[in-house]
């Protein structure tokens, strides 16, 4: 990989990147925990779960239950969670702070954007429809899109085909290892969000910039960006103040 190669696209995980997903994520296991008379599960320990999607870190409360659980109720467990998330906690996880004037600044300057998530592509649209930000993305690679999920760099590659981008002229936006591990296996450069749900600072390694505050993402992209775009103008409606 050319790190010389300015940045013509930029993709952008979802959970724990765009949006913080896991209080609402956890409200709703809970949920359904609570209702089948099981033991509630803090939101700390579902959090690296979270990385591998929205089912696998169900699986993990349900793998710390004090008691083994059954297959089948644990099947239907998972199936009423999922309900349970989509009807009631879905639409009510905000972005991260910045993420729509990030967002804003990037297209105004002709950078390709793009989604590459372990989430599932219903829940996804709804998410960035809920947040008024799905116009920005010209590309979503969601689960399923691809034959393996991250960490693989099977779902990054497919996204970057779609956008016709190649790989040394691509930012890979998440905040896990898997992300960073996708990114490095793309041969595509990462940026950590470390406002998300890594474990440690480690996690996120290799990088070529770990940030806090969205203004220093955009600031980080400007200045990397390719000199073939020029600045256009693009206009959004800001979301409505979203709370938990």
């Amino acid at each position: 990989m050319n790190i010389n190669n300015q940045i013509r696209s930029v993709i952008f995980d979802v959970d724990g990147t765009l949006f913080d997903t896991l209080p609402s994520l956890s409200a709703a296991a809970n949920d359904v925990l609570a209702k089948a008379g099981m033991r509630e599960v803090s939101m700390s320990l579902l959090r690296s779960a979270l990385n591998e999607g929205l089912r696998p870190m169900f699986r993990q409360a349900i793998a710390l239950q004090s008691a083994p659980v059954d297959a089948a109720v644990a099947n239907q467990l998972e199936i009423e969670y999922m309900a349970c998330y989509g009807q009631r906690w879905l639409s009510t996880a905000p972005l991260f702070a910045g993420v729509t004037e990030a967002l804003v600044a990037l297209r105004s300057q002709g950078l390709k954007l793009g989604i590459c998530t372990n989430r599932d592509r219903a829940s996804t649209e709804v998410l960035l429809a809920s947040a008024s930000i799905a116009g920005f993305f010209d590309a979503i690679v969601s689960l399923g899109d691809a034959p393996l999920p991250k960490p693989a760099a099977d779902p990054l590659l497919l996204l970057m085909e779609r956008l016709e981008m190649p790989p040394a002229e691509t930012l890979f936006v998440g905040d896990s290892a898997m992300d960073a591990c996708c990114a490095q296996l793309s041969k595509v450069r990462f940026a950590a969000h470390r406002g998300g749900y890594a474990g440690q600072p480690a996690d996120l390694l290799p990088n070529v910039l770990s940030f806090g505050g969205y203004d220093q993402l955009t600031s980080w992209v400007l200045d990397h960006r390719s000199a073939l775009f020029h600045p256009v103008r693009f206009t959004v409606s800001c979301p409505i103040n979203l709370c938990h």
